[in-house]
């Protein structure tokens, strides 16, 4: 059965990109600014295939863009704002989530 497109099925796959450890140390180490999968591996700690697998994960949620620098790619948040500490993630359906940065 193909998959819908509907907002609710958006935000399951969206909130769906948060649920996994690793992931959500990307999360945080993109709240500094976009890096590229070999400086995030370095600072999450994890091997860069698994890395790019998480972010393939994110960018397919709309968490993530990325953009072609040369031979890189550039990751960064989509709707990510930074405020005392808390990053907030705000998805195009209006759903949002705010993660502690510590």
């Amino acid at each position: 059965m193909p998959r819908s497109n509907s907002a609710p099925d958006q935000q399951a796959t969206w909130f769906a990109a948060f649920s996994e450890p690793t992931r959500l140390a990307l999360i945080r180490a993109l709240a500094a600014g976009e890096k590229t999968v070999t400086q995030l591996a370095a600072e999450v700690g994890a091997e860069i295939v698994n890395v790019s697998h998480h972010l393939k994960i994110m960018k397919d949620a709309e968490l993530v863009t990325a953009q072609k620098d040369g031979r890189f790619m550039i990751y960064s948040l989509v709707g990510a704002a930074v405020a005392k500490g808390m990053l907030e993630l705000s998805h195009t359906s209006g759903a949002k989530v705010s993660l502690p940065l510590e």
